[in-house]
């Protein structure tokens, strides 16, 4: 290797010199993830979401150092890599031959909320990715419906499950509210240690004296399950834990943007809380232009054992359902004709009529016809979608 292409390696690049080295042009192009789409919402508007540096794994999924996209498709170019997508919907390439294993230190922040989590992963010098997840808000009513429907039944001449006695004292019992929560908190987490060498998580730990004060309400959902999720995030790194109040500190120190309209799918709503943890971790400002994405579980009607009211003779059918049978299943990512349109989207819906498709926010957007649907990527159990700082709720902001 030349000395001129190493000095280039060691300034820019952070992937193993290994990997490096020169090639007299850069040919070929990005490859997009397939939730990319046609710019639309503001059209007007020509600013795109920055695209940072590319997670690279090794051949045997061990998670290595980012490099720059032009290092990236030097790779794939060279049959030294292959394009993958995480189950975040984070694009990301794994070589094909074995490398060193020599890594830099990376950390992971989380800032959990009651309705929203803010995620950032950072380097010494700035951050790779910030990110932004909204958390289940209406298990505790398709708990109580379930409830109500199983109660019914023990009055009709049918069958019925058994009443249980039990399950009245249960041991880390989390309500199923709740449990929800972390449980999405651990995914992203875990998909995120498996896309960068992770060392240190910070997390900001939410406690609320409930005995002095009585407007805690959002900050008791947060705190519940916190001994559930520090003891799985220990097991990924080492685990730091923030209080509340340092967070604002190192937020103003190193003049941390910050909105107060906390539904915002900006990084100026959550994100950039955990931005602040990781300044004051590294003693420094690591905030820069990265790429900004947002997580959403998947809301999907669930098999039930019929429809809640009869249908016309006095039928209740069968509903719900992840495959029925079917070739897709619910919350497959798939693109469709529609018309003159090709639309991308995940499948909400199963039915002889056509495929149900919803957008990233569960909006549905069409029902096209199974002949004109097209599998990109099976179901992860979640919805992604990248955004712009100038990106409005509702409306998905140009890729």
């Amino acid at each position: 290797m030349c000395s001129s292409h190493l000095r280039a390696h060691t300034a820019g690049c952070f992937a193993s010199s290994a990997l490096c080295k020169p090639h007299a042009t850069e040919a070929g192009v990005m490859a997009r993830h397939p939730s990319d789409e046609q710019p639309r919402g503001d059209r007007n508007s020509k600013r795109r979401p920055s695209i940072g540096r590319v997670p690279v794994v090794s051949v045997e999924g061990k998670p290595l150092m980012p490099c720059k996209p032009a290092k990236a498709r030097k790779l794939m170019r060279d049959g030294l890599a292959i394009k993958r997508w995480s189950k975040l919907g984070v694009f990301y390439i794994q070589l094909t031959r074995p490398v060193g294993n020599k890594i830099q230190d990376m950390s992971l922040a989380v800032d959990p909320g009651a309705k929203y989590d803010g995620y950032a992963v950072a380097t010494r010098k700035e951050t790779a990715l910030k990110g932004m997840a909204i958390l289940p808000h209406r298990v505790a009513k398709k708990m109580e419906e379930r409830r109500r429907l199983r109660r019914t039944r023990r009055y009709r001449n049918t069958w019925q499950r058994p009443k249980r006695f039990n399950n009245r004292r249960r041991d880390g019992w989390i309500a199923p509210s709740q449990l929800a929560k972390v449980q999405l908190r651990l995914k992203v987490a875990r998909e995120l240690c498996r896309l960068y060498p992770i060392q240190h998580i910070l997390v900001e730990d939410i406690r609320f004296n409930h005995y002095r004060k009585r407007y805690g309400g959002f900050f008791s959902t947060a705190e519940i399950g916190k001994t559930l999720l520090y003891g799985e995030l220990e097991k990924l790194a080492e685990l730091i834990k923030y209080e509340g109040w340092q967070t604002l500190k190192f937020r103003k120190e190193y003049n941390i943007p910050k909105l107060t309209k906390k539904d915002s799918l900006t990084p100026g709503s959550h994100a950039n809380d955990a931005v602040a943890l990781l300044c004051g971790f590294y003693g420094k400002n690591v905030n820069a232009p990265s790429p900004f994405l947002y997580w959403q579980r998947l809301e999907l009607a669930r098999r039930s054992l019929h429809r809640q009211n009869p249908q016309p003779g006095g039928v209740r059918p069968e509903f719900g359902g992840t495959a029925k049978g079917h070739w897709l299943r619910k919350g497959d990512y798939v693109e469709a004709e529609y018309g003159d349109r090709i639309i991308r989207g995940w499948v909400v819906g199963i039915a002889k009529a056509g495929i149900g498709i919803a957008n990233e926010f569960g909006k549905r957007l069409c029902q096209a016809a199974e002949k004109k649907v097209r599998l990109l990527c099976r179901s992860t159990g979640i919805t992604w979608a990248h955004s712009s700082p100038s990106f409005r709720r509702g409306t998905p902001a140009p890729i």
